[in-house]
Parts: C-alpha cells; structure tokens; sequence
C-alpha cells in the first residue's frame, strides 16, 4: 500500500474485514458503524441499454444539479475510486476538495497527487476505515465508492446502498454500471427513495429530465 504525503498524521492501516458492516470496537465510549455507498449517474447508450455512465474515461454529460447532488453527498467523508476515474477529474478539482481521496490502481508506479494510492479495494476500505491523528474533520461512518464501472462491480457484494441519479438522455458509452434493476427484480436491492422527474436548469443540456433513486441492499 502506497501513501501519499498529504496524509501525513495518519495510522498505518492495520488489517481488517473490508466492506465491515456491522458495529466494530475501536475501545473508546461507543462502536463505530460503517455504510459503504455507491454514488453514480447513469442514462442510456445509443442502442437503449441503461447503466451508460461513461465514454472514453469521461463523463458524456454536464448536469450541474447531479454536480451538487454528488457534493452534497460526498464531502466530508473517504472518496474510493479507480485510476480511470481520477484521471477523468478535472485536474483543477483533484484531489476533490473536503474529502479524503483513495485511488485503487494496480501499478505500483501510479501516483495521484493529493491522494493516496492502494493496490486493491481492500486495501482501500481499511484505510477509509482509519481515523486521522489528529482529527482532520472527516466522518469515516459513510465511505463513497464513486467510479468507475469496474469498481463498482468489485464493490456491489460489500455495499450497503446505492445512490443513483437516472438521466433521461442517450449517449455514446464504454463504461456501465451495475443493473440494479434486475438486483431489485432479484429482491437482493430495494429502492427507498426517489424524487420526481424534473428538468434541468440547463435547456441546452441534451438531457429532458433526471431524478434522483436510492437503493438499498435486502437483509
């Protein structure tokens, strides 16, 4: 496992159960609980087959509200995602301001300014799992899994809920996201919430509407 600099003031990861759901004992007045999130947007490829969320290691849409959503989200808490996905950032927003960055990549050369770089997703989730010293304001109690498509494959088995913003467009793509739709069909997901659909402020996006769904894996 590589370390980036930036972290400086952190414990060394030491092992544990990645993906760790239930209550664990850190020795101090109360258990620490962990919720594993899936954060995504996905519309349609050209053929009419969902989970589209990207093409060649973009984003192939601009939805400023999804923007927000994620940020809202996301700050505050361990970001995980794969080299693919960091490298699609905007280099003047990585790392992502306000959250504690952690890219999967399996070249031990790779370096992310900013970030840290670990070899595996397990990897990752033990070091999310990992409180500063001192503390530097991150709540590790929601840990976000935010790209790419592999990834969140990797990820579905260890996931607690799934955040997924539904685009009413059609796109080039090469990357997918996991069906949840067929998860729910399955009964192995459930949706818990969702808004309406509602139009972008942006007439000239190229998408007519979106809304935001929230799933949840089945006990």
């Amino acid at each position: 496992m590589e370390h980036d600099s930036s972290r400086s003031g952190y414990h060394e990861p030491e092992p544990g159960e990645s993906g760790l759901q239930e209550a664990e004992d850190w020795g101090d007045d109360m258990p620490k609980t962990f919720s594993v999130n899936l954060i995504w947007a996905e519309a349609e490829d050209r053929q009419g087959r969902p989970g589209a969320i990207g093409y060649h290691g973009g984003m192939p849409w601009h939805l400023k509200e999804d923007l927000r959503h994620f940020r809202d989200l996301t700050i505050s808490h361990p970001v995980i995602m794969g080299r693919r996905t960091w490298e699609s950032l905007d280099p003047k927003h990585r790392p992502l301001r306000n959250r504690d960055n952690i890219v999967v990549s399996r070249n031990p050369r790779f370096a992310a300014p900013g970030a840290t770089v670990v070899a595996s997703l397990d990897d990752a989730l033990d070091l999310a799992r990992q409180e500063a010293i001192p503390d530097d304001g991150i709540e590790r109690s929601e840990i976000w899994v935010i790209g790419g498509g592999q990834l969140f494959k990797e990820a579905l088995p260890v996931a607690n809920k799934a955040f997924v913003t539904l685009i009413r467009t059609q796109v080039d793509a090469d990357a997918y996201a996991p069906d949840m739709a067929a998860l729910v069909d399955g009964e192995l997901w459930h949706v818990t919430d969702e808004t309406p659909w509602t139009a972008p402020e942006d007439a000239s996006s190229g998408i007519s509407a979106y809304r935001y769904v929230t799933f949840e894996k089945t006990r």
